[in-house]
């Protein structure tokens, strides 16, 4: 009865792969890729210094991060992120040649050790060493990229932006339907860390932030609060939301990101495809904002490390019409999510259809700056990243 039933399992989760293959094959059917930019969170790291003591065990996790500093890639953050560049290759790779081609791809990163550190590794995943390799000892391709000063970023609004560090300030007591479903979590979570976050609750997303850093580098969490990770998770992902997903603010923390995308995509879609491949370095507080600005629905919580984000412009073979399909993958080893865009008429949005509903979170750098109160002398303190 046992094997029975084992095997009847067995099946049905083979049908349900089979399925999910068919939906796949149908969304891309009758349809070419033509442009992507894709937005990723860095892999694995130590936590930053200023959120260890919200560890349950502060001087395990100190030592667990002496060998790399803190909020720096650990060797399971760059086990991840090469095997992002692994997933990369795999769904763009006839986007760009097997040697780098800057006329056929874009790579941007924060100036952020972690970030920078994980599209390097994930490039040598993009970029393996054929036997026509410049080098015949060093298996490895450059790879280079660009950044700016954090000063100047306008994908790093949480730390350059006056207005949004206000408005991020100003949540830090605001709660939600979401998170108040979880009320007895919230008290039973308090009492196992010895402060109220019902008081605050979007202190959530940063007690989970030091959770999965720690789990990571081996530092387990009591057994009380493991029992509750899968409801942190989600009051996070409802603190996240309310951090970043906000309709007012959204545009300061991705319009200038939004603004590459329709760019990239009205140009292409009038016949000049330089740069196909477009990919950002970045964190948890780029992938979500920009979800949210691309309208999508429903919205993921808080995106993992090595989670990506990707819009990609494709042209119907059938009809030659342009449409947008956003695809998220939660990690690199997840399957991939086609999402909807909230308004629009079909999963594959008409090009025309993405560029009115997103119109509203796009935003020159140049606006950008004068809606942030942006000025040169701003003081800016970018431990957080760094």
């Amino acid at each position: 009865m046992a094997l029975h039933s084992y095997t009847l399992l067995t099946l049905v989760t083979l049908a349900a792969l089979v399925a999910a293959r068919a939906r796949t094959d149908e969304v891309l059917a009758d349809s070419e890729l033509v442009v992507t930019v894709l937005i990723h969170r860095h892999g694995d790291r130590t936590p930053v210094q200023g959120s260890l003591e919200l560890s349950n065990d502060v001087d395990a996790l100190r030592k667990a991060s002496e060998p790399y500093g803190y909020g720096q890639l650990t060797n399971v953050g760059k086990q991840t992120a090469y095997r992002l560049g692994q997933s990369i290759s795999k769904r763009y790779g006839s986007l760009i040649s097997a040697h780098y081609n800057s006329s056929e791809i874009y790579i941007r990163s924060t100036d952020s050790t972690r970030a920078k550190m994980t599209v390097l590794t994930a490039m040598a995943a993009v970029y393996p060493a054929g036997d026509d390799n410049w080098s015949a000892s060093l298996p490895w391709q450059p790879t280079p990229y660009t950044t700016v000063p954090v000063r100047y970023d306008p994908n790093l609004a949480t730390l350059n932006c006056p207005t949004f560090k206000k408005a991020f300030a100003s949540k830090m007591l605001s709660t939600s339907p979401a998170i108040e479903r979880y009320t007895d979590v919230l008290n039973q979570w308090s009492e196992l860390v010895g402060f109220n976050i019902s008081a605050a609750p979007v202190l959530a997303y940063s007690l989970y932030d030091i959770y999965k850093s720690q789990i990571s580098l081996g530092v387990p969490l009591t057994e009380e609060l493991q029992a509750l990770l899968p409801e942190i998770k989600e009051i996070a992902g409802a603190a996240m939301d309310i951090l970043l997903g906000d309709d007012d603010y959204v545009a300061l923390g991705a319009g200038v990101y939004m603004n590459d995308v329709i760019t990239a995509m009205t140009s292409a879609a009038s016949g000049d495809v330089s740069q196909p491949l477009r990919i950002y370095s970045a964190h948890d507080t780029n992938v979500y904002p920009v979800m949210a600005a691309a309208r999508i629905t429903p919205r993921q919580g808080v995106p993992p490390y090595c989670s990506s984000f990707a819009l990609e412009l494709r042209k119907r073979t059938d009809t030659g019409d342009y449409v947008v399909l956003p695809v998220y993958q939660s990690s690199p080893d997840a399957e991939l999510m086609y999402l909807q865009v909230e308004g629009c008429s079909a999963l594959l949005c008409p090009l025309d259809e993405f560029v009115s509903i997103t119109k509203p979170f796009v935003l020159d750098e140049d606006t950008w700056r004068e809606n942030c109160g942006y000025t040169d002398d701003l003081v800016i303190d970018d431990s957080s990243i760094n």
